[in-house]
């Protein structure tokens, strides 16, 4: 996909403006005396993105040329843009944003920890997008088992579903339930397919389950969704639960899942 001509005075003047935001001082260039122009020279944009100043000049200018993935990413870096910043510059050039880099969780915003804290009684836990379980309330830890350790992935619900089969009430629900979980699993993977962890993850649950390998196998994909199912609690009896994921913008990849009891 190329960009189109009507966009090409919006991304040259957003590139304009993204230029002259940027200082020498935080592209690590000298100030020098005499600089009227307000942040880095397009000669200097083109050196830092490896490309002509005769072509840089022209996309800035709003001609209908076509920056290539590659062309887009160097700009991204040359102008010190933000993740935010960097997709808008895709979709002005008509193209696809590759996928924000997965945040691994290490710091989870005190905020949704009180959010997570404050759905009590009801079951809320954040997933990320190794589906690693990184924050939760009680009611989530009795009902998924989320601190038990002595596992290859304690934390991982595609582990905990497809190892250990916990959880879901009978076989034909639960067979349900995996099928759709591996179906939005391989949707949300393909985004990060070479994501070493990613693939490490993928080969466990090949290696560990059979049912993993054959539903794996069928390439179907899936988007997430809200549902309702029935899991086992754990003093044994059953409940009905209406489930709603949310995306975590300050979590790339991540989403809160909360699990509410349908009375």
């Amino acid at each position: 996909m190329s960009s189109s001509s009507s966009n090409a005075p919006s991304l040259g003047e957003f590139l304009r403006t993204r230029r002259a935001a940027v200082t020498p001082e935080l592209a690590g260039l000298p100030p020098g005396r005499r600089r009227r122009t307000p942040g880095l020279r397009r000669e200097e944009v083109a050196t830092r993105a490896s490309m002509g100043t005769a072509w840089y000049t022209a996309l800035e200018q709003g001609r209908n040329v076509q920056p290539s993935d590659q062309a887009l990413a160097c700009l991204a870096r040359a102008l010190l843009m933000t993740e935010t910043e960097r997709e808008h510059l895709y979709a002005l050039a008509g193209r696809p944003a590759p996928p924000r880099a997965i945040d691994n969780g290490s710091t989870i915003n005190p905020i949704l920890q009180r959010l997570l804290d404050r759905m009590e009684p009801d079951p809320a836990y954040v997933m990320d997008a190794y589906w690693e379980v990184i924050a939760w309330n009680r009611a989530a830890a009795q009902l998924f088992d989320i601190e038990r350790t002595g596992d290859k992935h304690p934390r991982n619900k595609l582990w905990w579903v497809f190892t250990q089969k916990r959880i879901e009430t009978h076989e034909a629900d639960w067979l349900r339930s995996a099928r759709t979980l591996v179906s939005i699993f391989r949707s949300q993977a393909t985004r990060y397919a070479g994501d070493p962890r990613m693939r490490q993850l993928i080969d466990d649950l090949l290696e560990a389950s059979d049912v993993f390998r054959e539903l794996w196998a069928e390439q179907d994909v899936l988007d997430l969704g809200s549902g309702r199912k029935s899991m086992q609690l754990p003093d044994g009896s059953n409940r009905e639960f209406d489930y709603l994921p949310l995306r975590i913008p300050d979590l790339p990849g991540a989403c809160l899942m909360i699990y509410l009891g349908v009375e």
